[in-house]
């Protein structure tokens, strides 16, 4: 799907989204005097809302994604030709910016360092829109070389990541590059759903080349582990309502809701 259509889809299903849906639908009955209708609604809205911003509920939706993608040392995961690098974890530098900034994600950045140290790849591949005023400066202050470094500089979601980077490995190919394995380094909860799009882009480009071309290899090197911090903790604050909860929850629905939406649509 398109970079909008996908936008607007998790845009409407997300559940802030779905939840001032109930309340407006509340809002308006009871304004029409349907107020029974209307009130059933409200209550919706606030059960939808509670379940959404209270950590009691739902502790571990995020841990089951992260648990798929254990841990691993990076001096214990097998060489490949590339190590594949998504964007999303970084602040580029700007006029305003001296330095990229460093934000939620960014771990990818330093595991995907972490592998180029240990030797497990020749190369770097960034893929993302502003990968070379973000991550790119930090893979270098880590001790990457530049030369180290591809950039993959048009991607703006995960789709397109894995088009456009099957695309520069096609061309790699031609020239004589070819890759035959890649270490994937994203966040744990990202890493299920972009492993299949990464899959399906790499099958499309083996198929074009011929029914003896074999798909590139993808080896999951998971980083940015949250829910494994939390695993079965319940705090007090757990029963209080809590945007910051909100928002982790619906980020972890929208992976899930991307996962089962790509998978049924591209069967």
């Amino acid at each position: 799907m398109g970079y909008y259509v996908n936008k607007i889809i998790f845009g409407l299903l997300n559940p802030m989204a779905f939840g001032l849906f109930l309340l407006t639908v509340g809002i308006l009955f009871g304004w029409r005097k349907w107020r029974k209708t209307g009130l059933t609604f409200s209550t919706l809205a606030l059960v939808w809302f509670s379940i959404w911003s209270f950590g009691f509920t739902f502790p571990n939706l995020k841990t089951d994604l992260e648990e798929l993608y254990p841990p691993q040392r990076a001096e214990e995961m097998p060489t490949a030709d590339a190590i594949v690098l998504l964007g999303g974890g970084m602040g580029s530098n700007t006029n305003l910016l001296v330095y990229p900034e460093m934000c939620q994600a960014a771990d990818r950045v330093w595991h995907a360092a972490r592998l180029w140290k240990a030797g497990k790849a020749p190369v770097i591949i960034t893929s993302g829109i502003s990968e070379e005023w973000s991550s790119v400066p930090l893979l270098v202050d880590f001790g990457v070389p530049r030369s180290a470094i591809l950039i993959e500089p048009s991607a703006r979601n995960t789709e397109e990541n894995a088009k456009f980077v099957a695309e520069q490995v096609k061309a790699r190919g031609e020239e004589g590059n070819a890759l035959r394995k890649v270490l994937l380094v994203t966040s744990a909860l990202h890493m299920r759903r972009a492993e299949l799009m990464f899959r399906l882009a790499f099958e499309k480009y083996a198929a074009a080349e011929g029914s003896d071309a074999k798909p590139i290899e993808i080896i999951p090197a998971a980083s940015d582990y949250d829910g494994l911090l939390w695993k079965d903790e319940v705090r007090i604050d757990s029963f209080f309502p809590s945007a910051d909860v909100m928002a982790d929850k619906s980020r972890t629905f929208k992976e899930i809701l991307g996962y089962w939406g790509y998978r049924i649509l591209h069967r």
